[in-house]
């Protein structure tokens, strides 16, 4: 018997042994993806006729309704890391010309949301968080398309910041400065830190340096980082330290001042997100974009084409975060270092 040939992107998927996203990124020509895998995916798109299979959902209102989901006040209370109205104005810009309702929604508040006016929504946002399984799946069943900011999962679609190269940057302008003893504090509580601190692995061998394993402190939420982590960077005689964010930046430094510390001229700290809370710190902290603009612009931009063409495409995208100097970064043995 001749095997159904495949039609529709997960088939596609399981015929060549890869991810659907995989096969999305293959077919909308993006870049790192192997010549065998590429030769496989195209070879089995052909061969099954395929096409994109089309979502039943028709939207007949006279406005689109989004969705933007964002962690809660509290969390953002305690680790302002982005500013939510970057994101209403990317996805305003994105729909410019089409009518829509965009609304703010927490995920403590998600799951009610659903219950009352989940049928209402024509598509989601979920910045910087996670949702389980079960809403998934209820979005999925009501043919709802949604899309991850800065989080990756299997098959699903996001638009991400690269923390990896990020924080590889930022520990080769480290080392370039003439800094030898780096630490790393680590936020062991977030997702993102496995990339994060692979960064910081990856630019130490890059740069010979040895003994750096020693120098990272695990923290697993902002209020971790108090005096006992400022005395493991000092007790080690580190010159520099590279932090999972700005907040845990800010506090670094703050701690360090309190003990006499100075930086950079004992110390260089170096940050991540370009979080609104450090517009105003001073030293100015040398960091990384967290391109919150770009990722949601280009969240809401695969959102447009979901609902109004009523197609369904996974789109795994990475974004480069840009590289900000900052004063908490001198040059070791310079007039700052």
């Amino acid at each position: 018997m001749t095997p159904k040939r495949p039609r529709r992107l997960d088939d596609i998927a399981r015929t060549c042994g890869v991810s659907a996203s995989t096969v999305s990124r293959v077919l909308s020509n993006a870049p790192g993806i192997a010549a065998g895998t590429r030769r496989r995916v195209l070879e089995a798109v052909e061969a099954g006729e395929f096409a994109p299979r089309k979502r039943r959902r028709h939207i007949s209102r006279s406005a689109i309704r989004l969705s933007v989901v964002i962690p809660g006040r509290q969390r953002l209370a305690i680790n302002p890391f982005f500013d939510p109205g970057e994101l209403i104005v990317a996805i305003n810009n994105a729909f410019s010309d089409i009518p829509r309702e965009v609304s703010l929604l927490t995920y403590d508040d998600l799951a009610r949301s659903l219950d009352s006016a989940g049928s209402a929504i024509d598509g989601f946002i979920f910045a910087f968080g996670e949702i389980d399984g079960d809403l998934r799946g209820r979005l999925r069943g009501g043919d709802v398309p949604y899309i991850f900011l800065n989080r990756a999962h299997e098959g699903e679609s996001s638009v991400s910041c690269n923390n990896f190269k990020g924080m590889l940057r930022l520990g080769r302008h480290l080392l370039d400065r003439g800094y030898r003893r780096v630490g790393y504090l680590d936020c062991a509580d977030n997702v993102t830190n496995a990339d994060r601190y692979r960064g910081f692995l990856v630019a130490m061998t890059e740069g010979g340096i040895d003994g750096y394993g020693a120098n990272v402190y695990r923290a697993e939420e902002i209020a971790a980082v108090d005096e006992k982590a400022a005395l493991f960077f000092a007790d080690r005689s580190c010159d520099a330290v590279m932090c999972f964010n700005d907040n845990f930046a800010i506090r670094l430094i703050s701690l360090f001042r309190e003990m006499g510390v100075r930086v950079p001229g004992d110390i260089a700290v170096t940050g991540f997100d370009r979080s609104p809370a450090q517009a105003l710190f001073r030293p100015s902290i040398a960091t990384i974009s967290l391109s919150t603009y770009e990722m949601a612009f280009l969240a809401a931009r695969w959102l447009r084409d979901n609902i109004e063409q009523r197609e369904v495409r996974a789109m795994c995208l990475e974004v480069e975060g840009a590289f900000m100097d900052g004063e908490s970064v001198g040059w070791k043995g310079g007039p700052n270092g």
